[in-house]
């Protein structure tokens, strides 16, 4: 019989101790979570940890084969062949953007359908999902058999490595399986060629980019010549140089005439602050577009740059909204277009982190049915999101205090806050 809460009451010790090696379950739950980790000691409380570890494991083996129930299963809710929509649903539900549910959809589906011995070592609490989810990401180009030959060679010391030491194995017993595929996975890479910004909490952002070897050389060997000049007096690391280099580079390309236009406009960079903070009234957080808060110092120096780069957009200090106008034709016109698209930054589908400016402006209620075109009816949503409003049952409710209610086709209803990001 396994331990009671009661005994992990009077015995933590050595409940903590059975349950860092017993069979992850339902039965392990109800003792392990009694043991207060504050009444044991050190050694206890490490088989707290693994203990926990091992049920984390489990559940999430169980989670999988939720999803992978869910992956492609979605109902037509309109009657018809229609785009799948589950990852959204999924997203929604989890807190997830639509991409990150597509990840976790992905690898469900792989441990289920082609990794069983991996599910099964992962319920028994052998491996971490992390372990599970880089075996099935790299598995995914490969037939049953070459995915079977590759798992029976990873898996016998999964256990035992840390998540960096089984990526190291899993590439070797990759290009062990099949080396030709090296050039194939090259290509597969170009496909996934991107630029990502991350905003951090000292006013700076870190840029990466994925691109191929020889257009990284390319970059570095411009940025280093760049660098390399100092003026007089020159206090900059080469680092900091480099970093100067890049943005300078970019700043002369934004004043390029032929650059195209986005919503009817040459592109800038938008900074929204209140009426009350540009005027030195106070300190608000400022709000710069592909960033996030900034500081009112930052803002004011940027709203008063001479060269025409930055488009400032003045707030109500009290609200939060931006200062309004209306506008009363069909498609919006470019400050309508403006204001909406500042107000609300990013598609407004739950977890769509995609810019507004790369969006469509889509009526809440539909123009031919009486809806107006004016800011309390307007919202970005990027064409995959406009689509599944249109096409697969989802409806949207902009509140007063702007808040956007999407109510999915099985009636769960998420919100989401713009303002909550300024």
């Amino acid at each position: 019989m396994p331990p009671t809460v009661l005994d992990a009451l009077g015995a933590p010790v050595d409940v903590a101790a059975w349950a860092a090696t017993a069979e992850p379950g339902a039965d392990v739950i109800a003792p392990l979570t009694a043991v207060d980790p504050s009444t044991v000691d050190g050694a206890a409380r490490i088989d707290l940890l693994i203990a926990l570890e091992r049920q984390i494991a489990w559940l999430q083996s169980v989670q999988q084969q939720v999803l992978a129930e869910l992956d492609g299963r979605a109902l037509d809710w309109a009657g018809k062949e229609s785009i799948d929509y589950t990852q959204e649903q999924v997203g929604a539900a989890l807190r997830l953007s639509p991409g990150h549910a597509a990840d976790r959809l992905g690898t469900a589906r792989g441990l289920v359908d082609q990794l069983p011995a991996t599910l099964a070592s992962l319920e028994r609490g052998e491996i971490t999902y992390l372990h599970a989810k880089a075996l099935a990401e790299a598995v995914a180009p490969f037939d049953a058999k070459t995915t079977a030959e590759i798992e029976a060679r990873v898996l016998t010391r999964a256990a035992d490595q840390t998540v960096g030491t089984f990526r190291a194995a899993l590439r070797r017993a990759v290009i062990a399986a099949d080396p030709r595929r090296a050039e194939q996975r090259h290509e597969q890479g170009l496909a996934e060629r991107c630029v990502v910004l991350t905003p951090r909490d000292d006013g700076m952002t870190e840029l990466c980019a994925l691109v191929p070897t020889e257009g990284a050389a390319l970059v570095k060997t411009v940025l280093d010549s760049l660098a390399s000049v100092k003026a007089p007096g020159e206090s900059r690391t080469a680092d900091q140089r480099r970093a100067d280099c890049l943005i300078d580079v970019f700043a002369r390309v934004l004043g390029d005439p032929n650059l195209p236009e986005q919503h009817g406009r040459k592109p800038s960079i938008q900074v929204t602050v209140a009426l009350s903070t540009l005027l030195g009234c106070d300190e608000q957080p400022a709000d710069l577009d592909g960033h996030g808060p900034i500081t009112a110092q930052a803002a004011r120096r940027i709203a008063a740059d001479p060269t025409g780069t930055w488009r400032r957009l003045l707030t109500d200090p009290a609200s939060g909204q931006l200062l309004e106008y209306g506008r009363q034709t069909y498609r919006p016109p470019a400050n309508l277009a403006d204001f909406v698209i500042a107000r609300d930054k990013r598609c407004v589908f739950p977890g769509c982190r995609r810019p507004a400016r790369h969006c469509d402006l889509d009526h809440a209620e539909a123009w031919c049915t009486g809806g107006e075109t004016c800011e309390h009816n307007l919202h970005p949503l990027c064409r995959r999101h406009h689509r599944a409003k249109h096409d697969a049952g989802w409806t949207v409710r902009h509140r007063a205090d702007g808040a956007y209610h999407w109510t999915s086709p099985t009636g769960h209803v998420t919100t989401v806050r713009p303002l909550d990001d300024s």
